[in-house]
């Protein structure tokens, strides 16, 4: 499968399901990612996400990968994209990270 098949605003839950049908240990490359990413980001526009910002997305969900991503990376990805493309901000979330994490954390 490729992510330029899937509509760029495919909710969460449908792409996570689309994910999980393929074989364990799939993973894709850095360039589909952020072609997929600037669509979904930008669906009205030809506009790309920049190399910084892609690595400041990566790193704000704890991806360490450099160029290729598994389906977990696509999902935390595509979370901080749709979190942007409704005007969030990068403080807000951060919190929202922080707070999943001390609540699996305490339990």
């Amino acid at each position: 499968m490729r992510l330029s098949e899937l509509d760029p605003l495919i909710p969460l839950t449908e792409l996570r399901e689309e994910l999980l049908k393929l074989p364990k240990g799939y993973s894709f490359y850095e360039e589909e990612l952020v072609d997929f990413l600037s669509r979904r980001r930008w669906p009205e526009s030809n506009r790309r996400i920049d190399r910084t910002t892609f690595w400041r997305w990566r790193n704000d969900n704890g991806i360490e990968h450099q160029k290729v991503f598994s389906r977990l990376d696509i999902l935390k990805l595509c979370q901080i994209c749709d979190h942007y493309r409704i005007d969030g901000t990068r403080n807000e979330y951060l919190a929202i990270i922080k707070s999943k994490k001390e609540a699996v954390l305490n339990k």
